[in-house]
This record gives C-alpha cells, sequence and structure tokens, in this order.
C-alpha cells in the first residue's frame, strides 16, 4: 500500500491579523481579531486627535450638519458635554498659538489637553471615515506637502491617489469655511513636517482598522447566514435578509467590546435579528408600522393565539388585556393597527372570480330597492291622509312636514288654526287612529 505523507492531508493554515483561525476556537477567534480592530481603531483616534481640526469638524458634525444620533438622554447628555469641553479647550489652544505659534516638537500645554479630550470622543465609524478623508483631502491640496509623497510606502501612495470617498460632507466646502474663518493652516492641520509624518500613519492605521473590521465580518457570515434561515419565509428574499443582517452585524462590530468578557457571537446575534426583524416591519405592510407597536403586535397575536389554545374560544379584550399585562385602550389600539391590508382589484388571473369591490356595498348612488320603499310609502301615506278632514289633514300635514318641507310645533300649530296646544294635540291623535285604522297594517310593513 502507498504511504501518504500526512502533512500533505492537513489542510492550509489560514492566518487572519496574526490570528490563527485554523488552530483556534471560533470564539477565541473573535476574541483576537476583535482586539485587533480596538488596537486600530485607538491607534487611528490617537493619530486624528493630534490634528485640531478634529475638534472643529465635530462641532460641524453636531452642531449644524446633523442631529443629535444618540436616543438615550443620559447619553445625549454626555456628548453634549464632551463637546463642551472639546470647544473650550479647542478655544484655548488657539489662542495659545496665535500667542506664541507650536513647535514642531513641542506641543503647548493646551493643545495636549485638547489632544487627551478629543481621544476621549466616542468616535463612530462614519467619524473616523470622514475626518480621515478630510485630512488625507487637505493635504492632497497644501502646498509642498503632496510632492513629497514619493518617498511613501506604495499603500500609503495608494491611498493617497485613491479617488475621495462619498461623504455627507463636503471636504471643499469645509477648508473654504476654515479660511473665510481665518483659521490658521499651521494650526489645524500642524506643520508641513508634521503632517507629512502623521498622514502616513493615518493610513496605515486607517488600513489596520478597517481590515480587521473586515476580518471579523468575514469571520462571522456564517452567523448572519444561520439567523436568516430562520427568517426566510418572510416578505424578504434570502439574499436581501442577507443583506440586511451585514448591517447589523457590522453595527455589533462597531460596539463591540472585546473588554467586557462577552462572547462576540451571542453579542452580534442581537444585532443580526433586530436588523432582519425591523427590515421584515418595513415590509410587510403596505402602511409601515413602527418597530416598537409590532413587538406589542406580536406579544397581543401571541396571547390571543395561547389563549385560544387554551379556552377554545376566541378570547375577550379584557382577557387579552390581563392575560398580556396590557391596558384595554392599547389593546384595541393595537388590534386595529395589526390588521392587514387587502387589494380592492382582483389580483388572480381568473376574470369569473369576485374582486372584493364586486361585493362591498356602494354608498355613492340609491339603491334600487330603496327607490321602490320610498315610492310605495309614499302612495300609502297619500291613500291614508285621503281619510282626514281638512283640519285633521292640516294637523298632520303641518306637524310631520308631509308636502310642506318644514316641521312645525303643536303650538305654532294652534297659533294658525286659533287652537290652543292641547286641542291640536287631541286632534293629531283623532287624525293618526283614523289612518291606523285604514292602513296600519301597510304602513307598519315600512319600519
Amino acid at each position: 500500500m502507498m504511504n501518504v505523507n500526512n502533512s500533505l492531508l492537513k489542510p492550509e493554515t489560514v492566518i487572519v491579523n496574526g490570528v490563527n483561525v485554523e488552530n483556534e476556537s471560533p470564539e477565541n477567534c473573535n476574541f483576537q481579531m476583535a482586539s485587533a480592530l480596538e488596537a486600530g481603531k485607538s491607534r487611528l483616534i490617537h493619530i486624528l486627535s493630534q490634528f485640531p481640526v478634529t475638534a472643529l469638524w465635530l462641532f460641524q458634525r453636531y452642531e449644524k450638519h446633523e442631529e443629535n444620533t444618540f436616543k438615550s438622554e443620559q447619553a445625549a447628555s454626555a456628548l453634549t458635554d464632551s463637546l463642551a469641553e472639546i470647544k473650550n479647550a479647542y478655544l484655548q489652544a488657539s489662542l495659545s498659538f496665535s500667542g506664541r505659534g507650536f513647535g514642531d516638537d513641542v506641543d503647548t500645554d493646551e493643545k495636549q489637553h485638547l489632544t487627551e479630550l478629543l481621544q476621549a470622543f466616542p468616535f463612530s465609524f462614519n467619524d473616523l471615515f470622514a475626518l480621515t478623508d478630510l485630512i488625507i483631502h487637505a493635504f492632497k491640496n497644501r502646498d509642498r506637502c503632496y510632492q513629497s509623497a514619493e518617498n511613501y510606502p506604495d499603500l500609503v501612495i495608494k491611498r493617497l491617489e485613491a479617488s475621495p470617498r462619498q461623504s455627507k460632507l463636503n471636504h471643499d466646502d469645509i477648508i473654504a469655511s476654515m479660511h473665510a474663518g481665518q483659521f490658521d493652516q499651521r494650526f489645524l492641520f500642524l506643520s508641513a513636517a508634521d503632517m507629512q509624518r502623521r498622514v502616513k500613519d493615518i493610513v496605515v492605521a486607517e488600513r489596520l482598522w478597517l481590515k480587521s473590521r473586515q476580518s471579523l465580518a468575514e469571520a462571522n457570515s456564517g452567523l448572519v447566514l444561520f439567523i436568516a434561515n430562520q427568517y426566510k419565509c418572510g416578505f424578504l428574499d434570502f439574499d436581501d435578509l442577507v443583506q440586511e443582517g451585514q448591517t447589523g452585524l457590522l453595527r455589533a462590530i462597531d460596539k463591540y467590546d472585546h473588554r467586557l468578557g462577552f462572547q462576540f457571537s451571542t453579542y452580534a446575534a442581537y444585532w443580526v435579528r433586530q436588523a432582519m426583524s425591523r427590515a421584515l416591519s418595513r415590509c410587510e405592510r403596505v402602511v409601515r408600522v413602527p418597530c416598537e407597536q409590532v413587538a406589542n403586535i406580536h406579544k397581543v397575536l401571541r396571547a390571543q393565539n395561547e389563549l385560544l389554545a387554551k379556552t377554545g374560544r376566541a378570547p375577550s379584550i379584557r382577557a387579552l388585556a390581563e392575560y398580556a399585562n396590557i391596558p384595554d385602550d392599547q389593546i384595541n389600539a393595537i388590534l386595529s393597527i395589526s390588521q392587514t391590508a387587502v387589494s380592492l382589484e382582483n389580483l388572480e388571473d381568473d376574470e369569473d372570480s369576485l374582486a372584493p369591490i364586486d361585493v362591498l356595498e356602494q354608498h355613492i348612488f340609491t339603491h334600487p330597492f330603496k327607490k321602490i320603499e320610498q315610492s310605495d310609502l309614499k302612495t300609502w301615506i297619500a291613500k291614508a291622509v285621503k281619510v282626514l278632514d281638512p283640519r285633521e289633514l292640516k294637523v298632520i300635514c303641518c306637524h310631520f312636514g308631509i308636502n310642506t318641507g318644514t316641521e312645525m310645533t303643536l303650538q305654532e300649530i294652534g297659533a294658525e288654526l286659533n287652537l290652543t296646544r292641547e286641542r291640536v294635540r287631541q286632534i293629531q291623535v283623532k287624525a293618526l287612529n283614523k289612518m291606523k285604522l285604514s292602513y296600519g297594517k301597510q304602513l307598519m310593513s315600512f319600519l
């Protein structure tokens, strides 16, 4: 028998950012990749914090161009306080620079304090993404800076020569507003020598950060596929579900803190499921229902099915409210918005089948049976009033508006006939009795 070298049967070892994926457990791989991601992000933030333009950009980002994206009041208050401290430190550093300027190697205490505050700021992915582009864009347009980039590594040159990324903020407009505000370029973007050195570090740190982020997302793409299989019977295609799940996975990567000791897969599964469920709630109804109400709808419908299985009959509103621990008025509102929309037109190919619009009662034109009924009623009333004498006819027609169009009270009729109100009432009772004896059965059939 031929001997086979066991080394040829071993799969190829996969290394991701220095992590041996083949020999490590999945959670340990996630932990090490998250650690590398945090190191790259911290390094990038450390370098960006050296530029005072980062503080000026934060003011335009959170105070002018966009609304506060932090939903909780506590997070919004912390963000406001952090921006206030950064703004105060920025003004002090600007005054210090205008007084004596910064040296190439020596920073003032005010600028160092501003750098420390910027390093503690909770930058989002979009913040770091746009800030890196802004500083590279300024570097490429600064005099005698971009010409010296020929000695940079190929990685840095390729990043500098790449086309600018799409961003919500126009970098040319930002730089133009800085010049209009008479901001010193040496203060915002440091000296030419410092900027050349730090831009190279920014490109390297950005690549490490984005590469670690991509590696962590690729390593957990199977989790997205696994969860998408549980939602594939919904209103979205499987590919769309996977795409929505990937956005939730990236959101989990940006928010995950490996230092807390929790498993990344457990944390990411929550964000993936939330992204998929919210995408389904946006697509399953013609009129979009808020995500908070979708959860309440599922809770009420689940309680309704459980009560139906226990009791064998449809539960009442009060029983649903007690079982689901929701007030009665909210139960009524939830049940009303949980109804699905139905097309009035016939969506089937069969022309003989009836559409909902064919069986709905229309209220625009008078129904033919109602027209016949009204015509017959007028005929029997005309016959009934013929048995009355002139004074009784006058009282009945004036009081009920027959052939007059207006109804009169007994007092008004008595004033016109020079009779008391009681006498008019007696005449009316006598006239109605006559009509009842002659045509009572025919008139009662219309009631």
